[in-house]
């Protein structure tokens, strides 16, 4: 074994998975994990151009992996196109080099998926390390990835936007923010999307609708500029500040404290039993 549990218990499986040819061991264990944070407050927005913004300043950059080995993948795949590919109704079997030519593809994939997760986990971790109260807006993830709609003009401009919401992977991100929280006893609130964090003045309240290329804030009323992102994560920490102690407002969850399985496959379990791929 490589590495430790950070927090270990009574072991009650063990999982064995291929994958991409190499073998893993997923241990779940029977433990109540804690993790330490601070007392700090902090609104997260999410987007494309920011991965994160932060309403103390910080902004976290979209590091942009699947943009950056997107070209080798594309070349690849030209590669993969120009070998011979199985074909059941004629019965003829792939080649070797497509074999060859496919795992390659499937390991690029492997490690850009990999680079995302690792990256996830370290951001999460670094914001509630300090911070035991997170506000952000509640995403509907499932609709802005959608496909454009038969007919539209905008088709490759929507494709490209999807694989940039799904290169950050902002769904996955706010679920590790989430159990994260659980385990130090925080508080994450889902601040609504008619609040309209991002077209709001933080310091005044104004309501202003912004074009998605003006990214940064000028308020008309009360001459406040900040960054367009860095402000909308401040008016959701506002928003979560004006719920007071009470944590009865539907808004607000207060995490409960659960048992957590500590291995490092959460979902391997509804995974079908494949056949190694040889």
């Amino acid at each position: 074994m490589r590495g430790k549990a950070r927090t270990w218990g009574n072991p009650t499986t063990c999982t064995i998975v291929c994958l991409q040819g190499k073998w893993y061991a997923s241990i779940t264990a029977n433990c109540e994990p804690t993790r330490e944070t601070n007392t700090g407050a902090v609104g997260l927005d999410f987007g494309t151009y920011h991965a994160v913004a932060c309403s103390d300043g910080v902004i976290i950059d979209n590091p942009k992996f699947l943009a950056n080995t997107q070209q080798k993948i594309a070349q690849s795949s030209k590669k993969l196109r120009h070998k011979r590919a199985p074909n059941f109704k004629k019965k003829t079997k792939a080649s070797k080099r497509w074999r060859k030519a496919r795992k390659q593809i499937s390991k690029l994939q492997s490690k850009v998926t990999n680079q995302r997760q690792d990256w996830q986990h370290k951001v999460a971790a670094q914001i509630v390390k300090s911070n035991s109260l997170v506000a952000t807006e509640k995403l509907n993830i499932k609709g802005m990835t959608r496909k454009a709609k038969k007919g539209s003009k905008r088709k490759h401009q929507k494709t490209g936007l999807n694989r940039s919401l799904l290169d950050v992977g902002i769904g996955n991100l706010i679920s590790l923010i989430k159990y994260k929280l659980d385990e130090c006893g925080g508080v994450f609130v889902d601040v609504p999307l008619k609040i309209a964090p991002s077209q709001t003045c933080p310091n005044c309240g104004n309501k202003k609708k912004k074009e998605l290329s003006q990214r940064v804030h000028n308020c008309e009323n009360c001459n406040f500029a900040a960054d367009r992102d860095v402000a909308a994560a401040i008016v959701m920490l506002n928003y979560a500040k004006g719920l007071g102690t009470s944590l009865s407002n539907a808004d607000a969850k207060p995490l409960s404290k659960t048992t957590q399985d500590c291995g490092s496959f959460r979902k391997v379990q509804q995974l079908k039993r494949q056949k190694p791929r040889t």
